[in-house]
């Protein structure tokens, strides 16, 4: 389990984004898989390409794969959670965690503005879903005689 020296850390302070006053070391978001997603992706385009590896353990979501894994290697994490934090927090089912270095919090967000433009409602409104399952049905009414 990746761990912090003792002393490495002199205080931990845990605060929403939108209330702080210094610049953190780590972000840590709580939420849907999807919308986790377009933050994974948001950091890729602000790390120019590669790939991301997760990290975990399914124990330690929040206490390690979120932040202590972040703030050692400099990069993004993230975790379906632990059981720990899903008795101890009110992260819901369908839930996940990620944390990343706050250096990536600017670009990410710009990153984020860009893709909501038309990847993200685009990906929501499942066009090509809708399409093919219309596509199927009107199969499978021809291939049964079905007239309508």
């Amino acid at each position: 389990m990746p761990r912090l020296k003792a002393g490495q850390i002199q205080q931990i302070h845990l605060f929403p984004l939108d209330l702080f006053d210094y610049k953190p070391d780590v972000v840590v978001v709580e939420d849907e898989v999807e919308k986790l997603m377009w933050i994974v992706l948001s950091y890729l385009r602000a790390k120019e390409g590669d790939r991301v590896q997760a990290s975990t353990a399914v124990l330690q979501a929040a206490c390690v794969d979120a932040t202590v894994i972040p703030y050692l290697e400099n990069r993004l994490n993230f975790s379906f959670g632990c059981y720990g934090c899903r008795e101890a927090t009110d992260i819901g089912v369908n839930e996940a965690i990620l944390g990343f270095p706050a250096s990536f919090l600017v670009p990410i967000v710009k990153n984020l503005r860009n893709l909501s433009e038309r990847a993200i409602p685009s990906s929501r409104s499942k066009q090509v879903w809708v399409a093919s399952s219309r596509l199927l049905q009107a199969l499978e009414r021809d291939s049964y005689g079905i007239n309508t």
